[in-house]
């Protein structure tokens, strides 16, 4: 599971839905719902969504995690996942750091630490962010929020010129051009790409090639 920044809020997906147990997949749209309803300050919604989500966390941990294989890690991850969509971000990085402890396969530290990189952009903590993409990165080379996410640290940490070779890379694979695939839902709805775009020509140039494909097919 891994996480995309849309302004204020962050959208929540995975990359093989059916990965997901069935409170798994609720804790996504719950956190999604309520990234949203946070996003346009509907307070009441945000207090509703909130006690769902610790419903459903009551009812993972009460079955250890749906009989997950590594039930230790994995209620540590959707309880940091369930805490960083409340705007918790401190307080899920602390318990996303105690859940990579026990990670145990590559695509598990994958995930905690592709969520540490974008939780830490959000806490202000860009250096940090940098160290735990450059670790995701070792352990999933070709993960597209990995790379997504670990060029918004590296230009916020002023290195400009590795954040656009990372967008370089993109620019090879046209296949990932289509609608409703991961790298073009960030293309959408990520706006600090279309922020970072004015420095990164690489970036702007995928952006502009999305931008043709999706006018050709509307």
């Amino acid at each position: 599971m891994s996480t995309l920044r849309t302004h204020d809020a962050t959208l929540v997906t995975a990359s093989d839905p059916g990965e997901l147990s069935p409170i798994e997949a609720a804790i996504m749209d719950a956190c999604n719902a309520l990234h949203e309803a946070r996003s346009i300050d509907d307070g009441s919604r945000v207090e509703q969504i909130t006690e769902d989500l610790f419903a459903l966390l009551e009812r993972y941990d009460a079955s250890d995690g749906e009989d997950h294989p590594n039930a230790t890690w994995a209620r540590a991850n959707q309880r940091a996942l369930a805490l960083s969509a409340m705007g918790r971000t401190s307080d899920a990085i602390r318990l996303e750091l105690a859940a990579l402890r026990y990670a145990d396969t590559p695509r598990r530290r994958q995930i905690s630490l592709g969520n540490l990189c974008e939780r830490c952009i959000r806490d202000g903590r860009v250096d940090e962010a940098v160290v735990f993409f450059l670790e995701a990165q070792d352990e999933s080379p070709t993960s597209l929020p990995i790379l997504l996410t670990g060029a918004q640290a590296l230009y916020m940490a002023g290195l400009v010129r590795e954040a656009d070779a990372v967008f370089a890379t993109l620019l090879d694979r046209p296949e990932l051009l289509r609608p409703d695939s991961e790298l073009t839902a960030y293309l959408d709805y990520e706006t600090r790409l279309q922020e970072m775009a004015p420095d990164l020509p690489a970036l702007r140039l995928l952006l502009d090639r999305w931008r043709a494909i999706r006018n050709v097919q509307l």
